[in-house]
């Protein structure tokens, strides 16, 4: 669940002022959706984690940073509805223990960044996600391969041997050699659970026996599933017939491909006993020397793992341990085995932690470290288990049932900020061309544009297995203001009330299902889709059948939620609309075909057909789509966005996004109508229904079509490394905006609506020097610099900040950023600095605290005839905070 932190009134003013230099304007964010991250998924397999993060709009992405490894990675943005200036915040997996944070971050002044904060250093890669809202990262362990792949699946008192750091090798033995890697992609998954699949293995099933099995979990919505498959098969048909033999003992086996990563950690994790031999270190009769990379990695992998081990963090032991027994046999080979048992162990895998004693044992047959083995295992087998080694046992029909039955579960997340902006404005007003004429007095005001407390609370409940589950969530705030309340006159009648600041706000409220055995899937209540002709958030229905592998029928019905403020179901707009998706999730190339149509008060609101196609190979990433309004007969939106990422690590996206902007409905007229007020009256024209006397419907829809504009834009972003600890990123924009016709359609006694006048091509450019480990180990900083050449100014951007770890719980990031403004028609210029400084504190598991400190300043000259209007603030803002996580 995320955060939904405001940003000081004033702050934000005063940046859109400098955010001249952004493409994004207000016309241009077609979204109707405030939330920008949606939720999170992860997968793990042996010593490899694959996250996927989920947006509520279409993204792209451009760069990532650091490279290779680090404590923090920075993941570079382009929002293709528009921006959000927003910071927010999702609940990470559980799955992932190395993982402290996601965060989303945002302004009018740098790309849009994702942000993943671990607990120490990993090694990742990200790359686009199967969809246009979403990204995917994989994490590991430092010492792992650039696959993630790794080459084994993961004692007398556990004080002892913790202590013992440097054991005298024990006599060695020949092992078994390492298995060959599968060429097939299909498995089968034998059965899902909600805990490790070795707490339910305990006697052989011959059918089985000569799988390769290895054991991934999944996490998502909150539960994670256990999962145990067998391969690898060539197809489909092959990996059928196998599961066809199984379905008696397994009869909720089901076949899936997976890509050739889990293949590699399958293999490399396998459960051994399973698929013939267990997979071992290459054999050597003696401890050989290892190269001096090597020693060091391997002898930092089994620290490391000690010190995880003693932290109770046994998933990452493990994994660090499997890393340590990839290398050849050496001196540190057998302690590494030896506390692979230990943590295997405390997991309360006892079958794999007889397995991994056993192993030692057999390669360390004498020794004072086997003594202790052996008591161990000893103690294992005393619990009544088998010391046979690790075995499966034929599934009984309650056993089965169990793995299989239902579970629930329910989590949450719970915020609550503060916010404060508090300024001194000073305004002047002198004639320096008249020495007789005295300077006005200067006027001050003082005011508090902030006070306010915001409490976020989201929680999901969900219930099912692995292949059929509900859910049922619900995400809100409240924000308290302690301002004084707002004096209302209601221009019909008259009436005075008063306002306060409070807001509530509902983001989501929808119960979920699918079932994977027929492919059905509904959601209904409030969500948020952007695809299909459905732009945002909406309240309503949607279904949908997946067909087959690469064929989806999907149905949408509902009223838009143009704001989450907005508690109740809207009567005066309705859509509904169809789509096909075309391509499964693992296919290169993906498409979606779609028809929508919206009404508005009896009338057609818009009436669309369009197509989106993804395509998705190797370094090279490309989405589109084409939005055709078949009522108004115009192109409604058209987007194309380029990504291709070299062999050195460099990439260059592309981004052409032509559309009508708001985008082309009805409900437009409105906007060309503000200000104007009913005949006979003062009200204002704030309903469709309004126009339903005066005005035709044809005349209603042509001026909807004379209160739309045009909006085109053109963005170009390299990014490239310069060395291990430097990266420069470059990007250009140019955007043009049309003008609307204005229309002599009004009501009696009203004035003409004039036409608006087109804003004409603007120029923007960026440069960052992103750099880590610079001054202290895992430190980032980014120092960046922006032009824009716009109609009216040119404007000036200087930004430095920096995000230093003083411990894995404890971040400080200052941030300072400079900004100038000179009009190109008048002789005024505008300056701005905005030092900020944020501390990030996660004092306890799945918590964090926050504290935002901050200045505005500026300046502004602005001269009208031979008189000087200047005007200066000094403000200050203050945010802080709290998160948990349950």
């Amino acid at each position: 669940m995320s955060i939904l932190r405001n940003t000081a009134s004033t702050l934000l003013t005063t940046a859109a002022i400098i955010g001249g230099i952004s493409p994004v304007s207000d016309a241009y964010a077609q979204s109707v959706t405030d939330r920008i991250l949606s939720d999170v998924s992860a997968q793990t397999v042996g010593d490899c984690s694959t996250i996927t993060i989920n947006f509520n709009v279409r993204v792209q992405f451009l760069s990532f940073f650091p490279q290779e490894s680090g404590r923090e990675l920075r993941i570079r943005l382009k929002t293709l509805e528009g921006n959000s200036l927003s910071r927010e915040s999702l609940r990470t997996p559980t799955g992932v223990p190395a993982l402290r944070s996601i965060e989303y971050d945002a302004d009018k002044t740098t790309d849009p960044t994702l942000s993943l904060f671990f607990k120490h250093d990993v090694k990742f890669t990200v790359a686009a996600g199967d969809k246009a809202q979403s990204i995917i990262i994989t994490v590991s362990e430092p010492t792992s391969s650039e696959t993630c792949s790794v080459s084994r699946s993961g004692a007398e008192s556990e004080g002892a041997l913790l202590e013992n750091s440097n054991p005298k090798p024990p006599e060695a033995a020949t092992a078994q050699p390492m298995a060959p890697v599968p060429s097939g992609l299909y498995v089968i998954n034998i059965l899902s659970q909600p805990k490790d699949i070795d707490a339910s293995l305990s006697g052989k099933v011959g059918a089985l026996s000569d799988l390769l099995l290895y054991e991934t979990r999944f996490e998502r919505e909150g539960q994670t599933w256990h999962r145990l498959r067998a391969g690898f098969f060539e197809s489909r048909d092959a990996a059928d017939a196998a599961k066809r033999g199984l379905l008696k003992e397994y009869p909720e086996a089901w076949v899936v491909k997976v890509t050739a990563q889990e293949r590699e950690q399958g293999v490399a994790s396998r459960l051994a006993g399973s698929g013939g031999q267990p997979i071992t270190a290459t054999p050597v009769t003696a401890a050989a020397p290892l190269s001096e990379a090597d020693t060091v990695a391997a002898a930092k992998a089994e620290l490391d793992a000690e010190t995880a081990l003693k932290a109770g963090e046994n998933d990452r032991a493990i994994q660090l341990l499997t890393r340590a027994l990839s290398y050849p046999e050496n001196e540190r080979t057998p302690r590494a085995l030896e506390l692979l048992g230990l943590a295997r162990e405390r997991k309360n895998q006892s079958a794999q932690a007889r397995a991994e004693y056993e192993e030692y044992l057999r390669r360390y047959p004498s020794g004072e470290a086997s003594e202790r083995v052996k008591q161990r295992l000893s103690a294992l087998t005393s619990t009544g288990t088998s010391s046979d080694g690790p075995v499966l046992r034929a599934a009984s029909g309650n056993v089965e049932a169990k793995a299989n039955a239902w579970h629930w579960g329910a989590r949450g997340s719970f915020s609550q900020f503060y916010f404060r902006d508090q300024s001194t404005s000073k305004f002047v007003t002198t004639n320096p061309l008249d020495p007789n004429d005295p300077n006005f007095d200067p006027v001050i005001d003082n005011a508090v544009n902030l006070n306010q407390l915001l409490s976020n609370a989201d929680i999901t409940i969900t219930g099912g297995n692995d292949r059929t589950q509900i859910l049922a969530r619900a995400s809100g705030s409240y924000t308290k203001s302690f301002r004084d309340k707002t004096r209302i006159v209601d221009p019909r009648t008259g009436a005075v009330s008063f306002r306060s600041g409070d807001v509530k706000t509902l983001s989501a409220a929808y119960i979920d299902g699918f079932d994977e055995n027929t492919g059905i899937s509904a959601r209904v209540g409030r969500q948020t889709r952007n695809g299909s002709g459905v732009l945002g958030r909406f309240d309503g229905g949607l279904i949908g059948w997946q067909v087959k592998p690469k064929l989806k029928f999907n149905l949408v019905a509902g009223t838009p939620v143009l704001r989450s403020r907005d508690l109740f179901i809207r009567s005066d707009r309705s859509f509904y609309g169809a789509s096909v998706d075309i391509g499964g999730k693992k296919n290169s190339l993906q498409t979606t075909l779609y028809w929508y149509d919206e009404r508005a008060r009896g009338l057609i609101d818009r009436q669309a057909v369009g197509a989106e196609v993804r395509y998705n190979k190797g370094g090279f990433n490309t989405y589109s789509i084409i939005d055709y309004d078949v009522h108004f007969s115009k192109v409604n939106l058209g987007l194309l966005t380029l990504n291709y990422s070299m062999k050195d690590q460099s990439s260059i996206s592309l981004t052409a996004d032509y559309r009508q902007s708001p985008l082309l409905n009805t409900w437009n007229v409105l906007n060309g109508l503000f200000g104007q007020t009913l005949p006979g009256g003062t009200a204002p024209v704030d309903d469709l229904n309004d126009l339903r006397g005066p005005f035709t419907n044809g005349q209603i829809y042509d001026l909807a079509v004379d209160n739309t504009i045009v909006s085109k834009s053109l963005t170009a972003s390299y990014s490239r490394p310069l060395t291990k600890k430097l990266q420069t990123n470059l990007d250009f924009t140019v955007t043009n905006t049309g003008g609307s016709p204005g229309s002599t359609l009004v009501f009696p006694g009203s004035t003409l609506i004039a036409p608006t006048l087109g804003i004409g091509s603007e120029y923007y450019y960026g440069a960052q020097l992103v750099g880590s480990g610079m001054v202290f180990k895992n430190d980032i900083y980014i120092l960046g610099a922006r032009f824009a050449d716009t109609q009216r100014s040119r404007t000036y951007t200087a930004d430095i900040n920096a995000r230093i770890p003083i411990t894995s719980k404890l971040r400080i990031s200052p941030r300072a950023r400079y900004g100038y403004r000179s009009e190109k028609f008048t002789a005024g210029n505008f300056k701005q600095l905005q030092p900020t400084f944020r501390l990030n504190y996660y004092p306890i598991k799945q918590s964090e605290i926050e504290v935002e400190i901050g200045g505005n300043f500026t300046s502004q000259k602005q001269m009208t005839g031979t008189t000087v209007n200047s005007s200066s603030e000094r403000g200050l803002f203050l945010s802080l905070g709290y998160r948990l996580d349950f």
